[in-house]
């Protein structure tokens, strides 16, 4: 089971928070637990629970930001479930992807990719955990090492858009884990387990 933490970072390079995650494929497919602790927005502690099938599809998504409460669980073509007591669903068809503000999502997503495309998404928006449609694009740059605080890693390099905004970074995803995202993510901690792609030996 790989886990880990990553720093949290502003557009600046600042800290402003950390991510402990653990990783592990589960009963369905694969499952991803976060737990973060940042001051961006606000202070705030929030945790993160995803699930996903075989076909890296979404299965269920659980967040709690302390002020907001999500649970939504797939059903045929829909995400349906409960915000603050409130149920709510959304249309999610196979073409369909989710975000959270976690590196979790990027590395779902990707594991979905065959090369560069744009993707429709449900956009969960920090704090609030309310839900939009939104456009992004993945391109794959392709295999590339990088270095991370917690060790190199034999990764792929992809370019993530926001086509709604426009903002763009690089990010790096090894196995089911990404090792590195500028400007958002900072891996400064790491142990493969059993089932996790490990750090490049030093030369």
């Amino acid at each position: 089971m790989p886990a880990g933490r990553y720093r949290v970072l502003d557009d600046d390079g600042r800290a402003v928070g950390t991510e402990d995650f653990r990783c592990a494929p589960g009963p369905i497919g694969w499952r991803y637990f976060g737990e973060i602790d940042t001051t961006d927005p606000a202070q705030h502690h929030e945790t993160i629970d995803i699930a996903v099938d075989a076909g890296w599809r979404i299965a269920r998504v659980r967040a709690d930001t302390g002020s907001h409460q999500l649970l939504l669980e797939r059903r045929g073509d829909e995400l349906t479930g409960v915000r603050d007591d409130a149920q709510v669903t959304a249309w999610f068809g196979n073409d369909l992807h989710l975000d959270i503000f976690t590196p979790a999502t990027n590395a779902i997503t990707v594991q979905r990719l065959a090369g560069t495309t744009e993707i429709d998404v449900l956009y969960v928006l920090p704090m609030t955990l309310e839900f939009e449609r939104v456009r992004q694009r993945y391109e794959l740059v392709g295999p590339e090492i990088v270095d991370t605080p917690a060790g190199p890693f034999d990764a792929v390099r992809w370019t993530f858009t926001a086509l709604d905004i426009g903002w763009s970074a690089d990010l790096w995803v090894a196995g089911d884990v990404v090792v590195a995202y500028p400007r958002l993510f900072e891996l400064e901690r790491y142990e493969a387990g059993a089932s996790g792609p490990r750090p490049l030996a030093p030369p």
